[in-house]
């Protein structure tokens, strides 16, 4: 699934050979994000486009990943790709803008609205603007799943209503634990002034994109007792 070995040839390259203490804060950063109209996903990927949001957990193949558009260079389109083991998938949600939801493989309840329909791949559907929504795999079996956004920034919102399928994902762990090992990586590369934590300002821009997400206290930093706090 992921190059390992590759990945740390990729992190020599970028941390070159100097020991850290040696090293500017800015040369020892992971990149933040990597523009561009091609993307090879995976791992190395989720490390060098630091959201928070993005993980890959090369233990149970699990991952979420968003390329979202005006952080890439593209003029009106988002994109997101994920996998999901059984009982696992997001929260009732919405966005201001209308979704083409693609399930590439599996089978999955989908929440819209307060209506549930089941889906066995291949199958499409569009979510208009702002209507709750979330999505669920079922049975034994993954799902992988496409989805796509008229617009490079869409935003997003809960939605206000029960997730009909909460008691199954209440026992899940994998993307909680994938974030914080990430999240953990952040610190790594980011926390310039060795605090454990990351500021607003230290934070890559991805990441202080959406920084109140993740400071779950709101004292103007992110810190592990934050991710430990993450839904």
């Amino acid at each position: 699934m992921t190059d390992i070995p590759q990945f740390r040839r990729d992190q020599a390259e970028v941390r070159e050979t100097l020991p850290d203490s040696a090293v500017p804060a800015k040369q020892r950063r992971q990149l933040e994000c990597t523009p561009g109209d091609t993307h090879t996903l995976g791992l190395p990927w989720v490390f060098q486009n630091q959201s928070g949001f993005n993980f890959w957990d090369v233990k149970t193949g699990d991952y979420f990943v968003q390329l979202e558009g005006r952080h890439y260079g593209w003029d009106s389109s988002t994109v997101q790709v994920s996998e999901m083991g059984p009982g696992q998938g997001p929260g009732m949600h919405m966005h201001p803008v209308e979704e083409i939801f693609v399930l590439v493989e599996g089978e999955v309840a989908f929440g819209l609205k307060e209506e549930v329909i089941h889906l066995r791949a291949p199958a499409i559907m569009r979510i208009p603007p702002n209507t709750p929504h979330n999505v669920t795999t079922l049975g034994q079996g993954r799902a992988k799943l496409v989805d796509f956004f008229p617009s490079a920034h869409p935003g997003g919102m809960p939605g206000g209503l029960p997730d009909p399928f909460d008691y199954l994902k209440k026992g899940q762990t994998s993307e909680k634990a994938a974030q914080i090992a990430n999240f953990k990586k952040i610190v790594a590369d980011f926390d310039d002034d060795g605090d454990g934590r990351i500021s607003r300002e230290e934070a890559p821009m991805m990441l202080r994109d959406m920084f109140g997400r993740y400071d779950s206290d709101h004292d103007g930093y992110i810190s592990m007792e934050d991710a430990e706090a993450w839904n």
